[in-house]
């Protein structure tokens, strides 16, 4: 398997790194559906900030203009919420703020150490909610504030400067939600449906093509291309914007995964141009069929029905993907077959709504508070250094690393280069050689409002990319922003923007040199970690003892789907930085190898993952209790026990623990069967279908592992 791996990523790494880098630069800057309108929103709605900002003379508004680029815009109800939680975030750290003043200000010692123990929440904060966006929100009002409080000025300045914040925020948060009410009167369309039926319809043109033995067309040539090179984060992000329920986001999730999965395939097919027979062209057929209603589904329902089936042969010598292609596409269909858990859980969510805010996890893993103290340690060598040169100009390095504290971003190689890169465009090359050559000619706000669009235009553009460039365009609107709309004036005065491009410079040197070294694992390590730790957690899932104690189960159930959910998108945005860092860095073709195998593996970690939450819908049904028998019970706690152990010998496999994980047996299975054929039900005749697809999906993990 390692050596099919090395010989598809072959073809790929005989060009030279730059010149790929030209390529991922081409397919990035090209458009993809909904990308134009996102972008043109994104625009109106900052320039409408900045003319609101100059009109009304509001101060240091540059974070204004950053959540107009920042706030999700994935449907009207998702970007209201999200405005919301914004400018809750912004009151909750005002009134932080303010009472931690009147507490520590006068006392210099004290106020030190609470400013270190701000910084400290304010990172964990970021990394353990579910709202990046909200989490930000909290985060740079205190990081706004604290050079207004260390500097000499009269209480009565300082707590206005404390509370300037919250008006700016919600000016940034009205501006786009009116563009986003205004735009969806005309378009009410859902960008994820949208995107995923373009994907599969470039997958269905390819087959119809080899089905009928033409020459693969240009523009869809290009089109799979293009998906293959920039991946599927861009749908991840809109996934996770938008506030869907545990199953559903699951479903969604494994439908990018196994879409994207499609799309490498395909890509596969256009690099090896296979030539089928007869056989292998009815089979490309009835995939092309099962395709378009799939994607017909999509668009009108988004559920997937279960028919009609796809038609799997055998492995074919002149065809090797056709198979694979044919399971990937059974595999859509299978994860939207599934039922939401019936429980309690829903009237205990609105009891502890709060919970909902932080992950489930989030006093429990490590990990947070490593980078709690990562981001904290750079925030406060800013926060010593500006105050001990007495140069309060650069305090915006603070907040550039509040800012590019991305969890997610990837590499550090790729996060620093994304910084420093976003800093030099939209801080030099658009804010400091504007203010030389541009702005000393415009006389009126309209002149300054079409050079604000254009410049902001350019930023949004890289911020609709995939993920692995679009934080180049979110730094890139920062700099631009603190040059250019931190005062309600045009500002020539290059000792102040040279200032704040000296301040986000520190901070960005501080994230790549303190923040990025706590995490000295290789890419290879980290995925491989990520990928081990997933299949624990399957593991402890599968057992879950929903029928025996239902208070114990949902609490278990409900912090395993988060972290299993949190794990596979962290899976997925690592293996694309991974991708991205391999063309820049010689790699060996052992971690190359391991890369793909790890991707790999994902469609059947999610078909297990969704397999296991409808055996546990079907348990936690209440007249489960009157239809299932004791030993059919007990044949099923069997069966999920050895299944689980199967998982964990995996997982052993895969962190080079074991030599090689021993095969669930055929007892387990096969006593699960004959107890359920002795009293059948409906939700047994469910229960065993599903138990078999389980060992299925068991297989093929063991087998891509």
């Amino acid at each position: 398997m390692a050596t099919r791996a090395t010989q598809l990523h072959r073809p790929a790494r005989r060009t030279v790194s730059w010149l790929w880098f030209r390529e991922f630069i081409r397919w990035e800057d090209a458009t993809y559906p909904g990308r134009v309108s996102t972008f043109i929103r994104m625009t109106i709605a900052a320039t409408l900030v900045m003319i609101i900002v100059v009109t009304f003379r509001i101060p240091n508004a540059a974070l204004a203009g950053l959540f107009s680029i920042l706030l999700a815009r994935e449907n009207l109800a998702v970007t209201w919420r999200g405005g919301q939680l914004i400018v809750l975030g912004f009151v909750l750290a005002s009134l932080y703020t303010l009472l931690g003043m009147m507490l520590f200000r006068g006392y210099p010692i004290t106020h030190f150490f609470w400013v270190i123990g701000s910084l400290f929440l304010v990172f964990f904060i970021m990394r353990t909610t579910t709202n990046y966006a909200a989490a930000v929100a909290f985060a740079i009002p205190i990081g706004v504030a604290l050079p207004v409080w260390d500097r000499s000025l009269p209480s009565e300045v300082q707590v206005e400067g404390t509370l300037w914040p919250i008006v700016i925020i919600a000016v940034g948060a009205g501006a786009t939600v009116a563009t986003e009410a205004l735009y969806r009167i005309f378009d009410r369309s859902d960008p994820f449906t949208t995107f995923v039926a373009d994907l599969l319809l470039a997958v269905q043109q390819v087959a119809e093509s080899f089905a009928a033995h033409h020459t693969l067309p240009k523009p869809v040539l290009a089109r799979v291309l293009q998906y293959q090179m920039i991946g599927t984060g861009r749908l991840r992000t809109t996934l996770q914007r938008q506030g869907l329920d545990p199953t559903r986001r699951a479903q969604r999730a494994a439908l990018i995964s196994l879409a994207g999965r499609l799309i490498g395939l395909a890509a596969e097919l256009a690099r090896t141009l296979p030539r089928p027979g007869d056989d292998e062209a009815t089979r490309l057929r009835a995939l092309s069929v099962r395709l378009g209603a799939i994607r017909t589904d999509i668009r009108e329902s988004g559920v997937i029905s279960a028919s009609p089936p796809v038609l799997e042969g055998l492995p074919a010598s002149s065809f090797p993907v056709l198979q694979e292609m044919e399971r990937t596409v059974a595999l859509i269909t299978e994860v939207f077959q599934r039922d939401e858990i019936v429980d309690g859980s829903q009237n205990a969510a609105g009891r502890d709504w709060w919970r909902a805010l932080l992950l489930p996890d989030a006093f429990q893993n490590p990990e947070y508070l490593r980078f709690a103290f990562a981001g904290c340690l750079a925030a406060t060598v800013c926060y010593v250094l500006y105050n001990a040169l007495d140069w309060p100009g650069i305090f915006p390095s603070v907040l550039t690393c509040i800012v590019t504290a991305l969890s997610t971003i990837g590499t550090s190689f790729q996060a620093q280069f994304l910084r420093l890169a976003g800093f030099v465009a939209g801080g030099v090359v658009l804010g400091i050689s504007a203010q030389i050559l541009i702005l000393p000619a415009i006389d009126s706000v309209f002149g300054f409002a079409i050079f604000f669009a254009a410049g902001t235009a350019i930023a949004a553009w890289f911020a609709t990319s995939s993920p692995r460039l679009s934080f180049f365009g979110v730094q890139m609107a920062l700099a631009f922003y603190f040059v250019n709309l931190q005062d309600f004036k045009l500002q020539t005065d290059l000792t102040i923007a040279r200032d704040k491009a000296i301040g986000a410079l520190l901070g960005i040197l501080a994230m790549g040199f303190i923040f990025d070294r706590f995490r000295t694992k290789s890419d290879t390590e980290q995925l491989q970690n990520l990928l081990v730790r997933n299949v624990r957690m399957l593991a402890q899932l599968g057992v879950c003892p929903v029928v025996r104690d239902r208070a114990i189960a949902v609490s278990q159930i409900n912090r395993l789907r988060s972290q299993i959910n949190d794990n596979f998108a962290s899976l997925e945005s690592q293996t694309d930085a991974a991708r991205f860092e391999f063309q820049f860095r010689h790699r060996r073709e052992q971690e190359i190898a391991e890369c793909e195998r790890i991707q790999r593996a994902q469609p059947a970690l999610r078909s297990i993952y969704l397999l296991e939450l409808s055996l546990l819908s079907h348990r936690g049904r209440r007249e489960i209790d009157f239809e299932l028998t004791q030993d059919q019970n007990q044949a099923l706690d069997h069966f999920l026990n050895e299944y689980s152990d199967e998982l964990m010998h995996i997982a052993a496999w895969i962190a080079h623990e074991e030599d090689a994980p021993a095969r669930i047996t055929d007892d387990s299975i096969q006593l699960l069967q004959q107890s359920f054929e002795n009293h059948s039900s409906p939700n047994s005749q469910a229960i065993t279908d599903i138990c078999q697809k389980m060992v299925s999906s068991l297989l093929m993990l063991r087998n891509e592992g």
